[in-house]
C-alpha cells in the first residue's frame, strides 16, 4: 500500500519522523529512493537522532556505512550504496549479516531491493518550494492496522 504525504517544511518532516520511529524495531529495514539532494540523508539523520543521543549524524556517502548504538543489542546501520557496483560488494560489507540485530537505513538500495523481505520504502520527490517534499511510503503489512501511523496519510 502506497501512502502519499506532502511535507511543506523540514519541521513537518521532523514531527512525522519523531512519531514514526516509535513503530520501528530491530530487524526493520528502511529504503530511501530519490534524486540527489532530495533529502534521503536528512530523513535518515532525523530517524537516527530520534533513536539516539547523537547530535551530529554524518552522511555515509564516502564511508558507505555509519553505525550508531540503538541499545546494548541493536545497532542502527546508515548505508549509502550509491558508489557500489555490485551485490557482491554489499555482501562483503556485511550489511545482510544479523539483520535481526540492526535497524537498517539504506540510501540507494537498488542492490538490496529483492534481498530483504518487507522493507519500509520511502520515495522522496522535490516539491514546488525549497523545503517542500512529496513523499510516498510503502509500509509492510504489519503497519496496516496501526491507526496512529495511518492517520498521517
Amino acid at each position: 500500500m502506497d501512502l502519499k504525504k506532502n511535507f511543506q517544511s523540514k519541521s513537518a518532516v521532523n514531527i512525522f519522523l519523531k512519531d514514526f520511529v516509535n513503530y520501528i524495531k530491530a530487524g526493520d529495514s528502511i529504503f530511501f529512493f530519490g534524486d540527489l539532494g532530495v533529502g534521503k540523508t536528512y530523513f535518515s539523520q532525523q530517524i537516527i537522532k530520534s533513536f539516539t543521543t547523537v547530535e551530529f549524524v554524518s552522511s555515509p556517502t564516502y564511508n558507505i556505512i555509519n553505525t550508531y548504538k540503538f541499545n546494548d543489542d541493536v545497532d542502527i546501520w546508515h548505508c549509502d550504496l550509491y558508489r557500489l557496483n555490485s551485490y557482491d560488494e554489499v555482501l562483503e560489507l556485511g550489511i545482510l549479516d544479523n539483520l535481526d540485530k540492526k535497524i537498517l537505513l539504506v540510501e540507494w538500495p537498488n542492490f538490496l531491493e529483492k534481498k530483504i523481505k518487507d522493507p519500509i520504502i520511502i520515495k522522496i520527490n522535490f516539491g514546488k518550494t525549497k523545503y517542500e517534499r512529496n513523499v510516498i511510503i510503502n509500509l509492510p503489512k504489519k503497519f496496516y492496522n496501526n491507526r496512529k501511523i495511518m492517520s498521517y496519510f
